[in-house]
């Protein structure tokens, strides 16, 4: 049996956990997400390498995940994104279709050097229907469909804003979302204002599925359906249709003409396109391109086949003395749902640490050279990887390759490096098991991504986007 997941779907399960927000946090009365990092120790724990591993869809990978999580920060932003389309001059653009799957190879929608996005409604052709490259970068920011010099027409749909750009936008991707509401001095009111203006049943474009023979550019166009006021008209190369455009004529959009939008017709849920012609030989099929049903533009999240949701967080040097800093680093990046403290109350800071820690009798000689090979040993056995050492308080973890065996008060450990290329220090522990603030075991890992190392400092101004896509 053939079957398929739709984007609707996909967008209504990205958006059952989008609604969930309130206030500065994404999550409810119940719900509180936050992005972890861990992984201090290299990908091989022989230390040879540290080549990424790819991460499995398991219970050990998430296991394993939770071994090595140093820090947590709430979710600070987050928004539906797409990947970005920058356009570019002398490049071709395809025209929307409601027959292709997700984002096409030759992009149906672009973003400018503006920061505004706009949907291709129709392409420049030639005399014989041939796609021709875009010239003209589109600028305006309003519900009007200008017919550009290059005859490509733009629907204006939304500008990025300044806050979103530096919060959402990458190399790979850009925020897009639903408007509630905006006054007219919102960086998002041309685009609330463009929603308002959609006309639902609309058809923006036609298909040419066969072109026939013998058919003139003059035969007659008939859109028959439910809805009011489409017209078309045939674009012929040698008696073949090559492409059927928007409005009954070629002056259609220009001035003293009808106007695009009003070409497209609107209340349209069903149609299908008459071609009355004295030579043709009715083995033309041509389709209509229907828009969303609210309209293009009613959501910006439909028009661009949106199934990618991306969290921010922007951590800055040790977060409140939560998270790892002076030459260390991590190599996993996690979105985590609902993590509870030691005692199993749910955690509801802005930051926390999910590192064990333990103090010693003595401090530890500032500037002690660390890195993600480093590991305790004791008379115990026990063993650990260290991911942070601050005066006489040693921030670890224990995983596979180390063992669990716990430390013990009054023990005394040896701190060096394996293969060790810096001095050894040996100490006495004296509080052997200082709670986190986070439950590493508790909660819901919801996505893990294996990463190169990132190192902090106290320095440091992380910037972290991770974008879960479907």
């Amino acid at each position: 049996m053939a079957a398929i997941i739709s984007d609707k779907i996909k967008r209504l399960f990205l958006t059952q956990l989008f609604d969930e927000a309130t206030g500065t946090k994404i999550g409810d009365s119940d719900n509180y997400y936050y992005i972890a990092v861990g992984r201090s120790q290299t990908w091989d724990p022989t230390g040879t390498t540290d080549t990424v591993i790819a991460p499995l869809n398991d219970e050990r990978e998430e296991r394993e995940f939770r071994y090595g999580v140093q820090s947590v920060k709430a979710v600070e932003a987050f928004s539906f994104a797409v990947p970005v389309e920058d356009w570019t001059a002398n490049s071709q653009y395809a025209q929307y279709n409601d027959n292709v799957v997700g984002h096409p190879a030759t992009s149906y929608y672009v973003r400018t050097a503006d920061n505004n996005v706009y949907i291709c409604i129709r392409n420049g052709k030639d005399s014989l229907g041939n796609v021709q490259v875009s010239t003209v970068k589109p600028d305006h920011t309003d519900t009007t469909l200008p017919v550009e010099t290059d005859g490509y027409i733009w629907k204006y749909l939304y500008t990025i804003s300044t806050a979103d750009t530096n919060f959402f936008v990458t190399s790979n991707f850009m925020p897009v979302k639903f408007v509630d509401s905006a006054l007219p001095t919102d960086p998002y009111f041309g685009q609330y204002t463009i929603q308002n203006a959609a006309v639902p049943g609309q058809i923006i474009g036609y298909r040419v599925v066969n072109g026939g023979l013998n058919y003139d550019s003059s035969d007659t166009v008939t859109i028959v359906g439910n809805g009011t006021g489409a017209s078309a008209r045939l674009v012929v190369s040698s008696g073949v249709i090559t492409a059927v455009e928007i409005g009954d004529s070629a002056n259609v959009g220009q001035s003293g003409y009808p106007t695009i939008t009003s070409a497209m017709g609107s209340g349209y849920d069903y149609a299908n396109v008459r071609i009355t012609s004295a030579t043709g030989n009715d083995s033309a099929d041509v389709v209509p391109i229907f828009a969303h049903v609210n309209g293009l533009g009613a959501d910006a999240r439909e028009d661009l086949r949106a199934t990618a949701l991306m969290f921010h967080i922007k951590p800055e040097g040790s977060v409140d003395d939560t998270w790892v800093v002076g030459g260390q680093d991590y190599r996993q990046v996690a979105l985590w749902r609902n993590p509870t403290d030691s005692a199993g109350t749910k955690f509801t800071g802005t930051s926390g640490t999910a590192l064990r820690k333990l103090t010693v009798t003595s401090t530890i000689p500032g500037g002690y050279a660390f890195d993600g090979n480093i590991r305790m040993t004791g008379d115990s056995n026990a063993n650990a990887w260290v991911d942070f050492i601050d005066s006489d308080t040693i921030w670890y973890h224990q995983d596979e390759y180390t063992g669990f065996t716990p430390f013990r008060a009054a023990e005394s450990i040896k701190i060096g490096e394996t293969p060790e290329t810096s001095p050894d220090y040996t100490r006495t522990v004296n509080n052997h098991d200082i709670e986190p603030d986070v439950d590493r075991f508790s909660g819901d890992v919801l996505f893990v991504s294996n990463d190169a190392a990132q190192p902090r400092t106290t320095a440091s101004t992380d910037d972290i986007k991770l974008v879960i896509q479907l």
